[in-house]
């Protein structure tokens, strides 16, 4: 008897001791998923052009003051050389006019050895701006920062016949895991452009659905283009700054 007592006692402190773990090991994994959940914003942080040449990979959004050398125009954005006493450093923008000598302030996200088939050349270190302010310019939404934060868009009812072997927009959001990676020919109407640098980013819509998509600048496509276009389906697809996107399609050819 005694030992029937016994053992019951025992076995009670584990069931005691395994429900104090439980509860204890739900909580923080709660906690943390809430948090993982959380938006990251991005704070902009005052440097010299010379501390952001030193280091660009000091921090992912900053704030520079400087003037304005030189400036190159192509079309839908602006490329600008700005100095001051630590440095220079090209800035990329929306199509901005500016006079050589203007004060600007450009905040922003640095880029690496970024290449511009439209220039022919290669910039060490660039400034994608998020915005430009100076003088009586006030520009924001960065060709590069923003790709889903501006441009003009096409409203109304929307219903585009499908493309012989190709696939809805609907079928290629909801079956994205099986597509990740595939090759899919979409016939869409373009209801957002966003010029970038060298490339354009496009919302399209075929009636079933809307699907974000990356296309070359090779390619000319407008506001209000129909157009049948092929390219892989990516998924999980971070841009940094905040942008991600669980569905994008990097187009490869547009008719």
């Amino acid at each position: 008897m005694k030992k029937m007592i016994k053992t019951i006692i025992t076995l009670a402190i584990v069931m005691t001791g395994l429900l104090i773990s439980g509860c204890t090991d739900s909580e923080p994994a709660s906690q943390q998923q809430f948090n993982h959940n959380l938006p990251v914003v991005p704070v902009a942080v005052n440097v010299t052009i010379g501390e952001a040449l030193a280091d660009p990979y000091a921090h992912e959004t900053i704030r520079v003051t400087g003037i304005v050398n030189q400036t190159i125009n192509v079309m839908g954005y602006t490329y600008m050389e700005i100095t001051d006493s630590t440095g220079s450093l090209w800035v990329a923008g929306y199509s901005t006019q500016l006079d050589n000598g203007t004060e600007i302030t450009a905040t922003g996200n640095l880029n690496i050895e970024f290449t511009s088939p439209t220039m022919g050349r290669t910039f060490d270190i660039i400034l994608f701006v998020n915005s430009i302010s100076g003088g009586t310019t006030s520009v924001s939404n960065s060709p590069h920062g923003g790709p889903h934060g501006s441009g003009d868009i096409v409203t109304g009812d929307i219903n585009v016949t499908p493309v012989d072997g190709g696939t809805r927009i609907e079928d290629i959001k909801s079956m994205s895991s099986e597509l990740d990676g595939q090759v899919v020919k979409v016939s869409a109407e373009v209801v957002k452009n966003v010029v970038l640098i060298d490339d354009y980013f496009l919302t399209l819509d075929d009636g079933t659905g809307q699907l974000k998509a990356r296309c070359p600048n090779i390619f000319n496509v407008s506001l209000g283009d129909s157009v049948v276009v092929t390219g892989s389906v990516m998924t999980d697809v971070d841009l940094g700054s905040g942008y991600y996107y669980e569905v994008l399609l990097q187009i490869t050819d547009l008719e």
